[in-house]
């Protein structure tokens, strides 16, 4: 009997011990928090902030996604599962566009609220409430003071049980643990705790509890933008997730004042110049940190940056032909929000107005973006991921042009060194140059006009040609302005006669002579020199913005 104690009191230390050396090593390497290194350098090129552009009240893309969700129906939520975000947006449009009214009001005065914020995972199974009010945070402010919309009992009760995000305890990790949480869930969540407390203290509610200039929560929330804006969005470019941050900036910005909206208002400025910079008539495919999987959804014009900015130009030009194909979810905030982009944003989003390549860093364990752009293609470098724990996604190398392509396959692209776009480095891309271990990929239909042996000329546009050159483990693209195709593959070929040089050199008929490293570890810029002048490959200490032509 004493030997069966003994024997359970050691096997009780054991598995103690086991629970403990998981709860750290999970601690240490799991978890979508940022790793601090060095602040990120602003560089040479400025964010634009002009605002003298005039904006519609309604086009016919957001009066799309407004009808959209008006048909719909919300879903009563249920105490063990994730409150569909649907829900949100059916009620808030249904306001925003007067329709079933008393509908909706029935509908939130049955729900209260299910679960906690922030990430869920084993001991804390029922998080990501901070979704949900994150999106009711907004509904209050838009409607709270408008009691033909959104009744004062109905009010009343958003506020008592369904914004349940209140008070001081500020709070970056996840339940339960000390590891921090994810970016846009601090951002959901501190961003609705802050703003319920907000709504309270100016309705006259005097519990110092609610007063965030007193109860830390600003100097935490301030903290913490600040801090996104020195070391740069960890989420960058994030599938899914950077849609829940744009909506969480966009409410602080909407709906807080003082430091908070300007520091929100920042960000959002710098994404938007970012994205204008790296995409080309929406066509957008950057790498990104997370979501973390085997593959990488291949639609190329629909990320959740793309859908904000496709709402904005709709409103500021209604004759443009755009469409929408998800993200509706997203792009609801972009329908209703006073913010609109800087004039350069949305010009150089449309139209491109000189040609330009630029560097983009992201900091520590990340990767840049590097972009080669006209006004008829861009060059979009695809990246390299960092390991595992740097959640990187990287892309193929991609070129966009003036057509209707959506989809991965229906461009030029290429990646390498084989297929798992964790072994890649697809950072090579230079001025009007591109290359990769790998082979280019030519979308179906698509025809050379003159080749020869491995070399395949494209036209793009009148005096505008694309080189490809292509075997299995060296890929290169290389894009010429001309007026003969035949004098461009004569000149490719007498500059480039030994191929074994195109290893590592391409004399591009630009006059560049571009040298470049295919085994480059994936923490270096693959192009090594450009006419015997070394470049600065750490691409870590690059800074957000770097560029000779502006």
């Amino acid at each position: 009997m004493i030997k069966i104690k003994i024997f359970f009191f050691y096997l009780s230390i054991i598995v103690a011990s086991l629970l403990v050396i998981l709860y750290v090593l999970v601690n240490i390497f799991a978890g979508a928090g940022r790793k601090i290194d060095q602040p990120i350098k602003h560089g040479n090129v400025e964010v634009p902030v002009e605002r003298t552009f005039s904006f519609h009240n309604n086009s016919a893309l957001k009066q799309k996604i407004l009808d959209g969700w008006t048909s719909k129906t919300p879903q009563d939520w249920k105490l063990d599962e994730k409150v569909n975000l649907k829900n949100s947006r059916i009620v808030i449009s249904c306001l925003l566009e007067g329709k079933r009214v008393e509908e909706m009001n029935r509908y939130l005065m049955n729900q209260k609220a299910v679960g906690h914020p922030g990430s869920p995972w084993l001991l804390y199974p029922l998080g990501d409430y901070d979704f949900t009010a994150m999106a009711f945070t907004a509904l209050l402010y838009l409607f709270g003071e408008s009691p033909d919309l959104l009744f004062p009992k109905t009010r009343d009760h958003l506020l008592d049980n369904i914004l349940t995000i209140e008070g001081s305890e500020f709070r970056r990790n996840v339940g339960y643990m000390f590891l921090e949480d994810s970016e846009n869930h601090i951002l959901m969540t501190e961003g609705s705790r802050f703003l319920k407390n907000q709504w309270l203290k100016d309705h006259g509610n005097t519990d110092p509890k609610y007063d965030n200039n007193t109860n830390g929560v600003a100097q935490k929330l301030k903290l913490f933008l600040e801090e996104i804006i020195t070391y740069g969005f960890y989420e960058f470019n994030s599938a899914p997730y950077l849609g829940y941050t744009y909506c969480a900036l966009l409410n602080l910005y909407e709906f807080a004042s003082g430091d908070i909206r300007y520091l929100s208002g920042k960000l959002l400025d710098r994404l938007n110049w970012q994205y204008s910079m790296s995409s080309y008539k929406f066509k957008h495919f950057p790498p990104n940190r997370r979501r973390f999987g085997k593959n990488f959804k291949t639609n190329i014009d629909s990320d959740y940056h793309t859908v904000m900015l496709k709402v904005w130009a709709s409103l500021y030009d209604d004759s443009l032909s755009i469409d929408m194909s998800r993200g509706e979810h997203h792009a609801l905030w972009a329908t209703f929000s006073s913010y609109k982009p800087a004039d350069k944003v949305i010009e150089w989003i449309l139209n491109k107005p000189k040609p330009y390549f630029i560097k983009m860093g992201h900091g520590y364990n990340s990767c840049p973006e590097i972009i080669s752009g006209h006004k008829d293609y861009l060059l979009s470098a695809g990246g390299a991921n960092q390991g595992k724990r740097s959640l990187i996604v990287a892309k193929p190398i991609m070129l966009f042009l003036n057509d209707s392509a959506s989809e991965m396959r229906e461009t030029f692209h290429m990646f390498g060194p084989g297929d798992n776009f964790v072994e890649w480095n697809n950072t090579g891309v230079y001025k009007d140059f591109a290359c990769t271990k790998g082979k280019v990929n030519i979308p179906e239909g698509k025809q050379a006009i003159i080749s020869s042996a491995n070399w395949q000329i494209y036209s793009i546009t009148e005096y505008i040609f694309l080189v490809t050159y292509s075997r299995k483990e060296l890929g290169l693209m290389a894009i010429v302005h001309s007026n003969s195709a035949k004098n461009i593959l004569e000149k490719i070929i007498e500059n480039n006669s030994d191929e074994r040089q195109l290893n590592y050199r391409f004399h591009h008929p630009n006059g560049n002579t571009i040298e470049y490293d295919l085994e480059s570890p994936k923490d270096q810029w693959v192009i090594t020199r450009v006419n015997n002048n070394s470049m600065d490959r750490n691409f870590s200490k690059w800074p957000f913005f770097e560029s000779s032509s502006f």
